[in-house]
């Protein structure tokens, strides 16, 4: 791995948004250049004023298609590493390049660029909450879609269960974000939540369904 985009997901949410790119190292930190790719679901007046104050690659999608699509959509234009984080966390000083440093190390040879590092984050969250994915394994799934399409919102929980079955996966302890989640800080939630969770039910019976099949998405 050479480079890492970063891709987000985001709508109505500017000021969480802007928090957590200010917690993304800028430009070349070290041996990693960070690019940044944003997707605006359904969120216009985000979609403007990035475009018009920053130099990030920016998409609008017109209305609310679901993180999950716009993650996948984001996904098509990663060439190198891909880390992927939600809108509402921040990165503690120097994880993104401690998590880039650990994947370097740990698929080499063979395995090069072939794997993933999850980010530890404050409570019981996901080991894949916030990852950062090997071009080599984004192309296991068909057309890069790292996420089965067929899920609104909560996904990542099948990248980590590929991810582990192949023994490809790493958690970095010393790469490390702070979520501002409303199930560990009340007042943090938002119409954003209010709306993913309309869909959470689907999405956990879905996941459900798929595991009590044996079904990991990319596996087989």
């Amino acid at each position: 791995m050479k480079y890492i985009d970063l891709i987000v997901a985001t709508r109505n949410r500017r000021e969480k948004l802007l928090k957590m790119l200010d917690s993304v190292p800028k430009g070349l930190v070290g041996n990693v250049c960070i690019n940044i790719k944003i997707a605006c679901d359904g969120d216009r007046d985000t979609y403007e004023y990035i475009k018009l104050m920053t130099d990030y690659s920016v998409l609008l999608f017109p209305v609310q298609m679901g993180s999950v699509f716009c993650r996948n959509t984001l996904c098509l234009t990663v060439n190198d590493g891909l880390l992927y984080a939600t809108d509402d966390i921040v990165f503690e000083p120097g994880s993104i390049e401690t998590a880039f440093k650990m994947f370097n190390e740990a698929f080499t040879g063979k395995f090069e660029d072939d794997g993933v590092v999850g980010f530890v984050q404050n409570g019981s969250f996901h080991p894949t909450g916030v990852a950062l994915v090997g071009q080599k394994f984004l192309q296991r799934y068909k057309g890069k879609q790292l996420f089965f399409p067929e899920y609104f919102h909560f996904a990542a929980q099948e990248i980590f269960d590929h991810a582990e079955r192949l023994g490809r996966f790493v958690q970095c302890k010393d790469a490390r974000v702070f979520h501002y989640h409303p199930c560990l800080m009340k007042d943090q939630m938002d119409q954003t939540h209010a709306d993913a969770r309309i869909h959470k039910a689907n999405d956990m019976k879905l996941k459900d369904d798929r595991r009590s099949k044996g079904l990991i998405w990319g596996y087989n």
